[in-house]
């Protein structure tokens, strides 16, 4: 979900800096706002089917059809499905709440006021073009006038930028839960990200996007004053150095990797690995006392910053700091500088129009006035009876994956306890916090955008800074965009060994109250069942049921698990995108472990459910059928290449696509519902069939 304030590029940069800390989660891409008119209907409906194919020849296609013929992706979107058709409703929920928070006269401090004045501020398009520059004069200035080489200017300048861009191009750091000891926080030390995916920099094929990206830079350059000249020589420079630091930065999949990234220090010694950059200065500049260790995320993406820093002319790293002031605040500005920013996006991912402005902002509030508008949320739309009803759902899947826990054939008796202990210890939560996140005393004014955005991030990382040398308080539903209780989303932390499952996806179509048990087992249900999984998966089985990182397993079940992972990293590496482009079994293991879980949990919760009851036909389907069906049809999908390109080196989930029908080819009650035989595309042999949990 974008964030406003700074355009997708350096919004992609804060979603890295915090990908370690965001949980396993179920959806693979955020939504956007679109007006209900638009969005064609889903949820489970016979109507969406395309009874012309065989289940057995192309399950999706037979689930989803007739969606999928219907439906055209909006113009501003990359891509549409089922998540996105969710958030169509909540994003004109959330909408009404927001412009009548700025109707009317609210109490300094209160969710009300807040988010009413962010909105005019930010819809105040006339003021914003009359500012132009102005709101970042006083940055680059500081960057016009940094005196280097200058190890402490460059450590105070990272310490302003992270504050108030969200994330610096230098140096970064932020505070989280010790993977190895989930009772303390430590300081995590991270380079700066680059604007684009690694694969941009590096392949014959980002091309196109890297000259687009010099054009975009060059334009913004010129935009402040620069010659035609000497902005396109500045862009040049600027890509050089990233493409040179992206050179060394950890993979999607080695960044996933806490053998990797794990890399526990004492101070001097992360000092050392970027001696231009004086981290104490930074630490003081950004008011937390120096930590005795540290953690360095990706040593070597850090090392690659000081060879730029100690090498590169000081009107070089000038230029680079102050493309990073531009390009973090582009979308906060006025024109022509948001176009600028908005004509890179629309052309780099193949859109035919820019979402409007009230989209934009709408989903700005909902990531950075996170909890107020998620505290109105829930008290206007989320009621008590549907937080019940999924808690009583999410006890009948732990009870049936306790079941089958003990009863699991290629477990040994002490991973199988540790196992069950870990299972116990879960928390899981529903709908919204116990306690909020209280934002009152934010300064929030009508009439400075780009000031409301950068207090709120500066209010965020200084929480979490503070909780240096603090005893670990855990908060839930608060990382946006992924687990807030307006987040189409939910969540498992291996660090808290917890699963967040939001308001906003306990929602039609997903679940519906009341509805067939076969449909809300099979989709909402499933959900639950895909974080309980990732408790268990690749990743999260490194973690304990206290969340430390330890091995709990012993070598014969570690063995046993990995024979049956790899055949999932095998099988879904042979799925082709696009011609020439293969699905990344190895990059999705974990959430393909996860929707294998999900599926298999959910449908035998839902026979033990319906157990002795009558168990009529409905669409001409039977229960197991109508399940299938419902699990496909949630996964409903519809991208543009340059979307599906991205995802696939980028995402650790699958194509939905292939999440609607690759899972429950595994499923032996998948072949018997709809009589899959040898010789049929969807037929799967047994012994290639996969049962992990």
């Amino acid at each position: 979900m974008r964030s406003e304030g700074s355009s997708r590029v350096s919004n992609r940069l804060r979603r890295a800096m915090t990908a370690w800390l965001a949980a396993s989660t179920i959806a693979a891409a955020p939504a956007g706002v679109l007006a209900a008119s638009d969005a064609p209907t889903l949820g489970y409906s016979a109507a969406n089917m395309d009874n012309r194919v065989s289940p057995r020849t192309d399950f999706y296609r037979y689930a989803t059809g007739n969606w999928l013929e219907r439906t055209e992706i909006p113009p501003s979107e990359r891509d549409f499905g089922g998540f996105s058709q969710l958030s169509v409703n909540l994003d004109q929920q959330l909408l009404e709440l927001i412009t009548e928070s700025a109707a009317v006269a609210a109490a300094p401090g209160s969710p009300r006021q807040q988010i009413g004045d962010y909105w005019r501020a930010a819809m105040d398009i006339e003021r914003l073009d009359q500012r132009g520059l102005e709101p970042l004069q006083a940055d680059l200035d500081r960057v016009a006038t940094l005196a280097l080489p200058g190890p402490a200017a460059l450590g105070e300048l990272s310490a302003r930028l992270q504050l108030a861009y969200g994330v610096s191009p230098l140096v970064n750091m932020v505070v989280a839960t010790d993977a190895r000891n989930s009772s303390a926080n430590l300081l995590m030390i991270v380079a700066g990200q680059q604007s684009l995916d690694l694969e941009d920099y590096a392949k014959p094929e980002g091309q196109r996007v890297r000259d687009l990206y010099l054009a975009y830079i060059t334009r913004l350059f010129q935009g402040m004053g620069m010659s035609a000249e000497a902005a396109a020589a500045g862009a040049r420079t600027v890509l050089a150095i990233e493409t040179g630091i992206s050179a060394t930065q950890l993979n999607p999949l080695q960044a996933r990797d806490p053998a990797v990234t794990y890399n526990k220090m004492s101070l001097v010694e992360a000092q050392a690995l970027i001696p231009a950059v004086d981290l104490g200065a930074m630490l003081q500049a950004m008011g937390i006392p120096p930590p005795a260790t540290v953690q360095v995320r990706d040593i070597a993406a850090l090392q690659a910053v000081n060879q730029v820093l100690a090498t590169r002319p000081a009107d070089d790293i000038r230029t680079l700091l102050r493309w990073h002031v531009l390009n973090a605040s582009a979308s906060a500005l006025g024109q022509p500088w948001r176009g600028y920013g908005q004509e890179f996006v629309r052309q780099r991912e193949g859109l035919q129009s820019s979402p409007p402005r009230e989209r934009e902002i709408t989903q700005a509030i909902n990531v950075q006035l996170f909890h107020p508008l998620s505290k109105l949320y829930v008290e206007t739309y989320f009621p008590e009876t549907t937080r019940r009803d999924i808690t009583q759902m999410v006890g009948h899947i732990k009870d049936e994956f306790e079941q089958r826990l003990r009863t699991n054939p290629w477990l040994d008796e002490p991973t199988r306890a540790a196992a069950l202990d870990k299972l116990a210890r879960i928390d899981i939560q529903v709908g919204y916090p116990d306690e909020w996140i209280d934002f009152s005393a934010i300064d929030i004014r009508p009439n400075d955008h780009l000031g409301n955005v950068q207090r709120l991030r500066a209010f965020q990382l200084r929480r979490q800074l503070a909780q240096l040398g603090q005893p670990v308080v855990v908060e839930r539903f608060a990382s946006p965009p992924y687990t807030t209780p307006t987040s189409v989303n939910a969540g498992y932390n291996p660090q808290t060994n917890s699963i967040d499952i939001t308001a906003a996806i306990v929602q039609p179509p997903f679940y519906v109250p009341g509805a067939d048990a076969a449909v809300n087992y099979c989709t909402i249900g499933a959900v639950i069942g895909h974080e309980l999984t990732h408790g268990f998966d690749s990743n999260g089985r490194q973690y304990g049921p206290a969340g430390n990182l330890r091995d709990w397993w012993t070598p014969q079940a570690t063995a046993e698990f990995k024979k049956r992972t790899d055949v999932l990293v095998q099988q879904y590496s042979e799925f082709t995108l696009l011609p020439g482009l293969k699905h990344n079994g190895e990059l999705t293991l974990t959430e393909n472990t996860a929707d294998l879980g999900g599926i298999t949990l959910a449908h035998a919760a839902l026979k033990r459910h319906l157990a002795g009851k009558p168990l009529p036909v409905i669409d001409g389907l039977t229960t197991d059928q109508r399940c299938f069906v419902a699990w496909a049809q949630m996964w409903a999908y519809k991208a543009r290449p340059e979307r599906v390109r991205q995802l696939a080196a980028t995402d650790y989930h699958a194509n939905s696509a292939l999440r609607g029908f690759a899972p429950l080819l595994h499923l032996d009650a998948f072949h018997e519902a709809f009589d899959t035989r040898p010789g049929d595309p969807m037929w799967r042999d047994p012994a290639q069939r996969v049962t992990i949990w």
